[in-house]
């Protein structure tokens, strides 16, 4: 016959009982369900981990990339400056070179009209002397009333001229 359940009083044999069966309860879950889900958990652990080291090294990595890329940024600003001041001292150069190749055509058009205006006023006294000539061997001829030869016509000639030499050379 059984003693009637009694509430509030715990008997040693319920006591061994339950430690007992808490006792097999763990052992069993232990061989079935700890192992596969502490396994689970290590796995889970080492997932983080490598994610972790993969976000580290792609991060590491995307910093590098990026120091390359502002490296050739910088790179390509060096050698377009550098472009660019070559164009601007070739340009400068040219100019200066173009400059100096007008001045020296300057002064070869300035020296070729001065030659020129040289000839001129000299054919231009030459004419004059020739014309001069011919009038006063035809206002010696009126006056005299007779021609003259050769040597007075030569003579009477070269004094006129260094007269008209003279006259000029006075101005």
């Amino acid at each position: 016959m059984g003693s009637p359940l009694v509430i509030g009083q715990i008997t040693a044999g319920d006591s061994i009982v339950t430690l007992v069966s808490f006792l097999l309860l763990m052992l069993a879950l232990k061989k079935v369900a700890w192992k596969p889900l502490m396994a689970m958990m290590e796995k889970r652990e080492q997932l983080v981990a490598r994610n972790i080291d993969d976000a580290e090294a792609k991060k590491l990595d995307a910093e590098r990339l990026l120091k390359e890329q502002q490296q050739q940024l910088e790179d390509t600003r060096n050698n377009s400056s550098a472009v660019i001041e070559k164009a601007r001292d070739s340009a400068d150069k040219m100019e200066r070179e173009q400059l100096a190749a007008a001045k020296v055509e300057i002064a070869r058009l300035k020296e070729e009209a001065r030659k020129a205006i040289e000839l001129e006023r000299k054919q231009a006294l030459l004419s004059a002397q020739n014309d001069i000539s011919r009038l006063s061997l035809d206002i010696a001829e009126k006056l005299i009333g007779k021609e003259l030869s050769n040597e007075g016509h030569a003579e009477l000639i070269e004094e006129y001229i260094e007269r008209l030499a003279n006259n000029n050379e006075v101005k």
